[in-house]
């Protein structure tokens, strides 16, 4: 065969290699060139010949035809690593491919990027500096690039690319970027709405009009994701309430002239809204319709809901499952009664067949050990399928605080010949569980302070819990080692301790030094429910006593107390709650040796509650009791006091509690001081919602309501307000603004409070 028809046909298959698809018909019959006694390849620098030599189908000794060599040149040219691939018969024998390598990157430059960093554009491209130069990558990258910029309010932003060669081996890859201003929301009007006010509805929209603190926020920018997902969000929230035939049009959307502003505009025909007018259970009914019934949120005669019908079929369907039949499926059929606004909910039940959980297998774990996972699942290896275990095992999991709630995955998975188990994979993601802090700054109730601690929530792998913390400030200081171990020598015993020395100049009538010691230990009771044993050692000395009423040989000296708490708690997150409740009930006993001796019940309640969307429903009570043993008076020291940032924040830290008309015993002028009461109580109410998500900020209003005193005469003091929460590195920043509404301190006016730390 002549080196003309291999060069003919070698340029023939370049002109075939833009397109995707051959055939037959396009080469015309299979025809035999030469038999291959060597092959060559030449031109190569970056990539080995082996890996050439392996992605093809031509072998020394095999006879080369037309088709296997058309295959050859896609399998080397889809290696993407070259420009060019040409094939050449330059002896009797030998097969040549000629090949031209795609150069190297060695830059990547954003031009034209002011309102976003090199770094953040970086981390969304594909193409590394020192890879071959790609161009179905590099285009995916653009498209990456522009759905970035989208997503951080830049909607008219465009991307281009182009390669500036350095060399014949290395490249420049620039991205050209035009940015233009970031497109802000002006005006969001509803047409058609009647039920439900413009302002209900954009409440639940992601998408928001700019407003005076977007600036913060971010809430007022144009993203076309987000505002897709608000149409499904708008369709979701119509049939929570009934109307199941809501129409939303396709939304208009209008850019201002000078391409800064967009006006949307959406039509709305809400339809009736539907009642439930029969509920009924079809297939195979495995429990008295009575009791289903009764388990259920959606009921008869009342406003068809959409959220309703799914906690239902999640119910239902976890109820099969905790009877071992794992594939049950709950099917549910809506008929809307004709001529009325009202439609029958049918579920209709396949339970499939009883299986058993088979083994556990854990993942993605690499610096904890798997027995701190496996000691929160509550499910076990040949236990009849239960879905309520299974899904209370993931909670458990996610409680931990340990992994990354999204990445927390419980998957089951059939194993070949055996339908009727089910092996349980626990996928996880380890977060870093570890922080070193250092702060400094100014607040309210301590003055000046420098803050720094080191906390390792699962110390060594193992799910311990270890913490030193120094805070020193103008008014108190304070130093803490604290060490928990939640599974003592792997057992449902919880072990911990610490130890502690604090200075405290913040009471107007005296100061204080306080060291020492704690030992506890806690057992799980009932799910969700611990017992703790609290040993605690004081030792408090006090210093500049201002108050005359004072005994310092009452108040200095050992505490050795024994405190008794049940803890039941709910919560779905500890630090962050969104969901849930924390109950807790502790008597603490002063007296087992030492100098002190008294008694102090107490018992709080908190609950969350998440309203719509990010909105959330916080609230705490608090009560406190102290009783003397042996008619010993009870310490200044220890008597409750409210005012101040962390509960009655209307009103300044002492402001509440029985007073004193006395003369100081520094100045002997007289003044009120506070003598502290034997009772306390005190609630909190709160609504919270973030106002910048990647800032980590949230804006909270509230309402605070107590009594400090005698358990006989109660007088309730409330003030409500509002502030500004900041989730920083050193914690979580309060900034609070309170209102007082009760006696003569409405004349004071407002207060304002700066603390580190959630209130509860």
């Amino acid at each position: 065969m002549s080196l003309r028809f291999i060069s003919l046909f070698f340029f023939s298959c370049l002109a075939l290699i833009s397109n995707s698809v051959y055939s037959a018909d396009d080469l015309g019959a299979r025809v035999d060139l030469f038999k291959i006694e060597r092959i060559d390849v030449v031109g190569i620098k970056k990539v080995e010949k082996e890996a050439i030599l392996e992605k093809i189908g031509s072998k020394p000794g095999m006879v080369l035809d037309n088709y296997l060599l058309k295959k050859d040149l896609e399998k080397i040219y889809s290696m993407k690593y070259f420009e060019s691939v040409e094939a050449h018969q330059e002896a009797p024998g030998v097969l040549t491919f000629k090949l031209k390598e795609k150069p190297i990157i060695t830059k990547i430059t954003f031009e034209g990027n002011d309102g976003l960093s090199d770094d953040d554009l970086k981390g969304q491209v594909k193409s590394k500096v020192f890879s071959i130069l790609d161009t179905t990558t590099i285009k995916s990258d653009v498209q990456s690039l522009l759905k970035f910029y989208e997503e951080k309010g830049y909607f008219l932003a465009s991307v281009d690319f182009q390669e500036k060669r350095i060399n014949e081996e290395n490249t420049e890859l620039i991205f050209n970027i035009k940015e233009f201003d970031k497109v802000k929301v002006k005006k969001i009007n509803f047409l058609g709405n009647i039920a439900f006010k413009d302002e209900e509805i954009k409440a639940i929209l992601q998408t928001q009009e700019d407003s005076l603190f977007s600036f913060l926020s971010g809430s007022g920018n144009f993203k076309e994701v987000n505002f897709q997902n608000d149409i499904e969000r708008l369709k979701y929230f119509y049939r929570m309430k009934g109307y199941l035939q809501i129409n939303i049009g396709t939304p208009e959307i209008t850019v201002s002239e000078d391409k800064k502003w967009v006006f949307i505009t959406m039509k709305l025909v809400e339809g009736p809204q539907f009642t439930v007018r029969n509920v009924s259970f079809q297939g195979e009914v495995l429990f008295p319709e009575d009791e289903l019934r009764e388990k259920m949120v959606l009921k008869e005669q009342e406003t068809y809901s959409e959220e309703s019908l799914r906690k239902d079929i999640q119910m239902l369907t976890e109820m099969y499952q905790d009877e071992g039949y794992a594939f049950a499926n709950v099917i549910r059929n809506l008929n809307v009664v004709p001529g009325e606004n009202k439609v029958d909910v049918e579920f209709s039940f396949e339970k499939g067949r009883i299986a058993y959980f088979g083994k556990i297998k854990i993942k993605g774990n690499p610096k904890s050990r798997d027995k701190v996972i496996r000691r929160e699942i509550t499910i076990k290896e040949g236990q009849k399928f239960n879905g309520t275990d299974l899904r209370q095992s993931k909670e458990n999991v996610q409680r931990l605080g340990f992994y990354e709630p999204e990445s927390i995955v419980f998957n089951t998975v059939s194993p070949k010949d055996k339908e009727d188990v089910l092996d349980v994979e626990v996928s996880v993601k380890e977060k870093n569980t570890g922080q070193i802090s250092l702060g400094a700054g100014y607040s309210t109730a301590t003055g000046g302070f420098f803050q720094a601690s080191v906390t390792q929530s699962n110390f060594r792998g193992l799910g311990q819990n270890l913490s030193f913390s120094l805070n020193v400030a103008k008014n108190s200081n304070t130093f803490s080692v604290d060490f928990t171990e939640p599974y003592f020598l792997d057992t449902k015993w919880s072990l911990g301790g610490g130890v502690f020395v604090s200075n405290n100049d913040t009471s107007a009538s005296y100061s204080e030094r306080r060291k020492g010691m704690n030992v506890r230990v806690g057992y799980p009771i009932l799910n969700f429910t611990n017992l703790y044993v609290t040993y605690k050692l004081e030792d408090t000395t006090l210093r500049s006593v201002d108050d005359p009423s004072i005994d310092e040989t009452l108040e200095n000296g050992l505490a050795s107390s024994v405190q008794t708490s049940i803890v039941h708690d709910r919560r779905d997150d500890r630090s962050d709650p969104r969901k849930g409740f924390f109950l807790s009930y502790s008597t603490e006993y002063t007296g087992v040796g030492g100098e002190k001796k008294w008694l102090k019940n107490e018992t709080e309640a908190r609950g969350y509650y998440p309203v719509v969307g990010d909105l959330i429903f916080r609230t705490r009570l608090y009560a406190g009791k102290l009783d003397q043993i042996d008619s010993r008076k009870i310490p200044r020291t220890e008597k409750f006091t409210l005012g101040g940032s962390r509960n009655l924040r209307g009103y300044s830290f002492e402001d509440i509690g029985p007073k004193q008309n006395l003369k100081r015993r520094d100045t002997g002028v007289f003044e009120d001081f506070n003598m502290g009461g034997e009772f306390m109580t005190f609630a909190n109410v709160e609504f919270q919602h973030p106002l910048s998500r990647e800032a980590g900020l949230k804006w909270v209003v509230f309402f605070d309501a107590g009594h400090a005193g005698d358990v006989n005469k109660v007088k309730v003091y409330t003030d409500y307000g509002f502030g500004f929460r900041w989730f920083s590195p050193i914690g979580v920043l309060r900034f609070e603004f309170g209102y007082p509404l009760t006696g003569e301190f409405k004349e004071q006016g407002s207060q304002f409070h700066f603390d580190i730390g959630q209130l509860f």
